[in-house]
C-alpha cells in the first residue's frame, strides 16, 4: 500500500462517523449509504488534493453537499415524474419516510429551511449541526471566510423572518388553521 492509499485509509477512518452524521442528516435513511460511499469514492479520486490535519473534514462536507445535492436534484426527478404519472391516472406509492408526521414546530422549521436558498440551508446546517467555525465553513462551501460570516448573519436573519412569517400566518385565526374563516 502506498502513501497515497495510507493517507486516504487514516482520514476515512478518522472522519467517516463525522460524514456520515453529515449525511444521515440531509438526507433520507436509504441514501445515507450510498452518500457516504460516493463522498469517499470522490475523496479517493482527489486523494493527491486532501488537505492536511482538521481541514480534511470541511473538505469532505464540501463533497458530501455536492454528493447530496446530486441525490435531491434526482429525487426531485423523481417526484416530478411521479406526478406527471398520477395525472395519467396512475397509483403513486409513497416513501415511509414522506409519511412521518412531525410536531408543527418541526414542521414549520423546516418550510422556513426551505424557502431559503440551497446554500444558505447549508450554511445554517453546517452551524447547527456539524458546529464548524466560519473558516470550516468556507472551507466547504468554497467561499471567503468573510463571506462565511455575512452568508451566516444573513441566513439566520432570514431563517428568524420566514419562521415569523409562518408562525403570524399559522396563528392569524383558529379558523384559519382548518381552512375557514372567523
Amino acid at each position: 500500500m502506498g502513501s497515497a492509499d495510507t493517507r486516504f485509509l487514516d482520514v476515512y477512518n478518522r472522519f467517516q462517523p463525522h460524514v456520515y452524521a453529515y449525511c444521515r442528516r440531509r438526507t433520507t435513511a436509504d441514501m445515507v449509504e450510498d452518500a457516504v460511499a460516493d463522498t469517499f469514492l470522490t475523496a479517493w479520486r482527489k486523494s493527491n488534493a486532501i488537505p492536511p490535519g482538521d481541514e480534511a473534514l470541511p473538505w469532505l462536507y464540501g463533497i458530501a453537499y455536492r454528493v447530496i445535492t446530486h441525490q435531491w436534484r434526482s429525487a426531485s426527478r423523481r417526484f416530478r415524474l411521479s406526478r406527471k404519472l398520477a395525472s395519467l391516472g396512475a397509483t403513486a406509492i409513497s416513501l415511509p419516510e414522506d409519511v412521518m408526521v412531525m410536531r408543527q414546530e418541526s414542521r414549520q422549521l423546516l418550510s422556513a429551511l426551505e424557502a431559503l436558498n440551497r446554500t444558505d440551508q447549508e450554511i445554517l446546517r453546517l452551524t447547527a449541526w456539524e458546529e464548524l467555525t466560519g473558516a470550516e465553513i468556507a472551507a466547504a462551501v468554497g467561499i471567503s471566510p468573510g463571506a462565511a460570516r455575512q452568508r451566516l448573519y444573513s441566513a439566520r436573519k432570514k431563517l428568524a423572518d420566514e419562521y415569523n412569517r409562518l408562525e403570524n400566518r399559522r396563528t392569524g385565526s383558529p379558523a384559519a388553521e382548518k381552512g375557514g374563516a372567523w
